[in-house]
Formats: structure tokens, sequence, C-alpha cells
């Protein structure tokens, strides 16, 4: 029994050193992406990161466009019913009916924008693919932009003190 405890033990400790030695692998692959690349590589990574932040975004926009369609149909529901009671005998006690086709109108042509809009933002935008050495190579790149950045703002900052 101690034996077969033995034996696992040893193979998770060697799928483990295998996965450490793996991910040291990625990263070093990536730190070297950088510096080899250079300003291209970083330039590529950084064009990268935004190309996906702006499909993600982009991703998010579609639930507002579903959000639109429901409300264009709203609206020209709305319309409808709006002409539809403007058309019958006034009732004492309804205010307001004066108003039924102006609204009606506006509503009919904020839907019709609605739907333009729907029209024009259809489909899925393609997004680019991170290997992992990349995704190393760009959280590198993001540190030292960080970095520099927070080098820059102290440096303004030291001198800004020293002028006053």
């Amino acid at each position: 029994m101690l034996g077969g405890l033995k034996e696992k033990a040893g193979e998770v400790a060697e799928a483990t050193t295998g996965a450490v030695q793996g991910r040291v692998d990625t990263a070093k692959g990536g730190k070297k992406l950088v510096d080899e690349g250079g300003l291209s590589a970083r330039a590529a990574l950084l064009a990268k990161a935004a190309a996906n932040d702006a499909v993600v975004s982009d991703k998010e926009t579609g639930k507002l466009m579903s959000l639109m369609s429901l409300s264009a149909e709203r609206l020209e529901t709305a319309a409808k019913k709006l002409r539809e009671a403007a058309g019958m005998p006034d009732v004492e006690g309804i205010q307001g009916k004066e108003k039924f086709a102006l609204w009606a109108d506006s509503y009919e042509k904020r839907a019709a924008a609605y739907k333009q809009a729907g029209a024009l933002l259809t489909g899925e935008l393609e997004g680019p693919v991170f290997s992992d050495v990349e995704t190393d190579a760009l959280r590198l790149v993001l540190a030292q932009e960080g970095y520099e950045w927070a080098y820059e703002k102290g440096a303004s900052a030291a001198g800004a003190a020293a002028k006053s």
C-alpha cells in the first residue's frame, strides 16, 4: 500500500514539475519575443490587445442592439394604439389625447431610427487570438508600460516640486 502511495506521489510530482517547466518556458518565450522583437513586437502586441478590447466591447454593444430592437417593437405598438385611440370619441377624464397623434409620429420615427441602426450594426467582429507566448509577452509589455508611466509621472512631479 505504501509503495503505491509513493508511486502516485512521484507521478504527481513529475506532472507538476513538467507543468511548472512548461510555464517557465512560455514566460521565457514571451520575454524573448519582447526583447528580440523590440518596438515592432511591442506595437503589435499592444495593437492586438486594443483590437481584443474593441471586439469585447462590440459584443457587449450587441446587448444594447437587442434592447433597441425590443424598444422599436414597443414604440411601433404604442404608436398604433395611440393612432387608434386618437380616432375614437373623446372621453371625459382622459387627458392629453390631443397629443396622441404627435406622440405616435415621434414613436414611429424613433422606431425607424432604431431599426436602421440595427441593420447597420449586424454581425460580429473578428478578433485576434493570442498564443501563450504572446499573452506572456503582452503582460510584460503592459507591466513595462505601467512602470514607464509611473516613472514619468514621478519625475514630472519631482520636477514640479523642485520648481516650487
